[in-house]
């Protein structure tokens, strides 16, 4: 009843309710605007003040990538700010950060100034560049050392790769979030662009960051870059797969000649044709061929037919409420004669997309998949 008596009056000041009310939003709050240092194929991206993913298989071109990044951002050469599809927004050159946890000091120089000093122009680049190579430090020590690099040189963009080896374990989980809050704090306060660099899980799904710690780099990120290697070719590809802005159906191609600079390349035509140069069907031996219980006729379908997704994965879940991804892509592999990893990818994201199947996490943090009631 005492609280009732009191209800309505005025709450008393204290530094938490001054620190909540300074956050406060209103439809007339004074911002500034949101400054982004790149742009892919036009569209901006880069933010400062906020976190931006690279993602993709093991040499899958990640690295390739934020090479670009450098050589782009901190280019001081005039008229010369485009890197293929990627391209600074300032005339002025950045300063530019990266973080190297992987590679071994010589490698790390040898990508410096084989790669990113060949692409980029201008004079005194060793300026514009702050790298650093941690592999020997501890994973405390590399995230103790990250705050002391940011403060001290007060770069543009930060490139840390790879991100998972500023922790213990990626699957733990109050530490992944704990980092992460703690790189959006950084890039608020030294007003800088963090891109973390982590892998894919085995799965290949763009929307798979490896472990709890790529959970979390999901849900944070302003955008994620995925990277990976033409099936087949030697063509790179790179896609801006989430934006919580921006929605873009192109990919930047690009192959690396013999010194291992990218150049741009069109997209691969994977399709394999016969003696007088017309298209044949990929799958031409009848032991290849998809199991045609799974198929379904599909007049508007470029193939003509379509899978019946519904019944191959209920098929493969065999009456189960809960499978493991592993386990279900075996089973759905050898039920429809999919031979290709990559394609059974795009067969579930394709499910995935259409509410036919589900991924979830058991109690142990693995990924598991469930048939949504329909």
């Amino acid at each position: 009843m005492e609280e009732l008596a009191h209800a309505g009056e005025a709450s008393e000041i204290t530094p938490e309710l001054l620190k909540l009310d300074s956050c406060r939003i209103t439809s007339e709050s004074n911002l500034p605007t949101e400054e982004f240092m790149m742009r892919f194929f036009g569209r901006p991206c880069f933010p400062r003040k906020d976190l931006t993913s690279i993602t993709g298989p093991a040499k899958g071109g990640k690295t390739f990538l934020s090479s670009m990044l450098m050589a782009c951002g901190a280019n001081t050469a005039e008229d010369n700010r485009r890197m293929l599809e990627l391209e600074r927004v300032a005339e002025q050159p950045l300063k530019v950060m990266w973080y190297d946890t992987e590679e071994s000091k010589q490698t790390t120089k040898h990508i410096l100034a084989n790669r990113v000093f060949q692409m980029a122009k201008g004079q005194d680049l060793d300026r514009q560049f702050f790298v650093f190579n941690v592999r020997a430090f501890t994973w405390q020590e590399r995230q103790e050392e990250l705050q002391v690099a940011i403060r001290t040189y007060r770069p543009d963009i930060v490139i840390i790769d790879g991100i998972a080896d500023l922790l213990p374990d990626i699957n733990d989980g109050p530490k992944a979030i704990e980092l992460i809050e703690h790189l959006l704090q950084l890039a608020d306060e030294y007003n800088c662009n963090i891109t973390t660099i982590i892998h894919l899980n085995r799965t290949g799904e763009k929307s798979n960051l490896r472990g709890w710690l790529g959970t979390v780099i999901l849900q944070k990120s302003y955008e994620v870059f995925v990277c990976e290697k033409v099936f087949g070719t030697s063509t790179m590809s790179v896609e801006l797969s989430t934006s919580r802005k921006t929605s873009l159906d192109e990919r930047m191609y690009y192959q690396v000649n013999d010194k291992g600079i990218p150049y741009a390349a069109k997209r691969p035509d994977t399709q394999p044709r016969n003696e007088r140069g017309q298209f044949m069907a990929k799958n031409t031996d009848k032991t290849e061929a998809f199991n045609p219980n799974y198929l379904i006729d599909s007049p508007q379908s470029e193939q003509g037919w379509e899978w019946n997704l519904t019944k191959l994965f209920a098929d493969a879940m065999a009456g189960r409420s809960v499978m493991g991804y592993d386990d279900l892509k075996n089973a759905v592999q050898q039920l429809s004669n999919i031979k290709q990893k990559q394609y059974y990818y795009k067969v579930f994201e394709d499910a995935e997309s259409k509410g036919i199947v589900k991924k979830t996490y058991d109690r142990h943090h693995r990924i598991v998949i469930i048939m949504p009631p329909r």
